[in-house]
């Protein structure tokens, strides 16, 4: 009996006193976020949110447009040729399916840039405005990630 209660009240104790600590790491300070229906929390190491982390960008755009600029030669989206498709059946009657892909045909951040310009265009060209929305669907492929932008 008594190696019952020993089984039973250690495991018991040992978990409020886990408990208690768990409490004291507080990573997550909650802050008014305005008008905005949520909740919110900002960091309890930084006092203030960060306005910033790159000087004079403020949106993804103009990120995206610094890197294009910065590492223009570089490698950015790799893509691969689809050569065959195999079926291959297994032991247990499961059938799995492989695919034979060709090299990477890479584009440059500087290309990237110039097919992203291209979209845009060519989007304006069409009649779309800014307040707009546009569904585009794809595959996860280079293309989605250029109109993405």
């Amino acid at each position: 009996m008594k190696n019952y209660l020993v089984g039973i009240l250690v495991p018991l104790l040992f978990s409020l006193v886990l408990r208690n600590k768990r409490k004291q790491k507080q990573r997550g300070v909650p802050i008014d976020a305005g008008e905005e229906v949520g909740f919110a929390v900002r960091n309890c190491r930084f006092e203030f949110p960060v306005e910033t982390a790159w000087n004079g960008i403020l949106t993804i755009a103009a990120l995206f447009e610094r890197s294009c600029n910065l590492y223009e030669s570089k490698n950015f989206l790799g893509t691969r040729s689809f050569i065959s498709r195999e079926t291959e059946v297994t032991e247990d009657g499961r059938s799995l399916e492989r695919l034979h892909l060709g090299e990477y045909e890479w584009l440059s951040y500087g290309e990237v840039f110039e097919r992203v310009c291209n979209f845009a265009s060519g989007l304006v060209e069409l009649g779309h405005r800014r307040e707009e929305r546009a569904a585009i669907f794809a595959d996860t492929r280079a293309e989605w990630l250029i109109a993405l932008q």
